[in-house]
C-alpha cells in the first residue's frame, strides 16, 4: 500500500516488477487505484502476486483514464470471469494499452466474448494472451469473428482454453480473411485432427507462427 501511495506521485518511474510477490486483493486494489493518477509506469508486471476479482476491477476503472500503461502482465492469478468481462470493457475508451497478458486467470465465456467485442473496435491493442483459462467454444467462436474485422492484433495465445471444434472452424475461417495476425497458440485445446489440418491450411504458405 505504501508503494500504492508513492506511485500516485512518482514523476521517473517506468517499469514496475512484482512477480510472485503475495500482495493479495487489498493491495492490488489499492496499486490499481494509484494507477488512475500515475503519468509515467508503460510497463507492469503483476503476475502470481494474488491479484483477484476486486484488484481486476479496479484495475479496469483505472484503465479508463490511464493513458501511459502499455503492457500488463497479470498471468496465474484470480482475476475471474467478472473483472476480465470489466477490463476487456475498459478497451473501448482506453487507446495506449497495446498488450496484456492474462493467461491463468480463471475467465470464462462471458470474458472471452467481451474481449472479443472490444477488439473489434479496439485500435491500438496489438497482443493478447488468454491461455490456460475456461473461454469454450463460444467465447472461441467470437474471437474468431473479431479476426475477420481487427486489422491490428499480432498475437493471440489461446491454448488450454476448452475450444472445440465449433470454434476451431471459425478459426480458419477467420485465417483465411485476416492478414496481420502472425501468432495464434491453441495447444491442448478439444480439436479434431480434421479441424487441425484444416486450421493448418488456412495460414499455409504464409509466415505464421501457428502453435496447434
Amino acid at each position: 500500500k505504501a508503494l500504492a501511495e508513492a506511485l500516485k506521485s512518482h514523476t521517473t518511474l517506468e517499469h514496475l516488477i512484482l512477480i510472485d510477490n503475495p500482495l493479495g486483493d487489498e493491495a492490488g486494489k489499492a496499486l490499481a487505484r494509484a494507477l488512475q493518477t500515475n503519468k509515467t509506469l508503460k510497463y507492469l508486471n503483476l503476475s502470481g502476486t494474488q491479484f483477484g476479482n476486486g484488484a481486476g476491477k479496479e484495475l479496469a476503472e483505472a484503465l479508463k483514464t490511464n493513458q501511459t500503461l502499455q503492457e500488463i502482465y497479470l498471468v496465474n492469478n484470480q482475476v475471474g470471469d467478472e473483472a476480465g468481462k470489466a477490463l476487456a470493457g475498459a478497451l473501448m475508451t482506453n487507446k495506449t494499452l497495446q498488450r496484456l497478458h492474462m493467461d491463468g486467470n480463471q475467465l470464462g465465456e462471458e470474458s472471452g466474448k467481451a474481449w472479443a467485442d472490444a477488439l473489434r473496435t479496439n485500435k491500438t491493442f496489438v497482443a493478447l494472451a488468454l491461455s490456460d483459462n475456461k473461454l469454450g467454444d463460444k467465447a472461441g467462436k467470437a474471437l474468431a469473428e473479431m479476426l475477420k474485422t481487427n486489422k491490428k492484433l499480432f498475437a493471440l495465445p489461446l491454448g488450454n482454453n476448452q475450444l472445440g471444434d465449433e470454434a476451431g472452424k471459425a478459426l480458419a475461417e477467420a485465417l483465411k480473411i485476416n492478414t496481420t495476425l502472425y501468432m495464434l497458440e491453441i495447444r491442448d485445446n478439444n480439436f479434431s485432427d480434421k479441424v487441425k489440418k484444416t486450421i493448418s491450411q488456412a495460414v499455409k504458405g504464409r509466415k505464421f507462427a501457428l502453435y496447434i
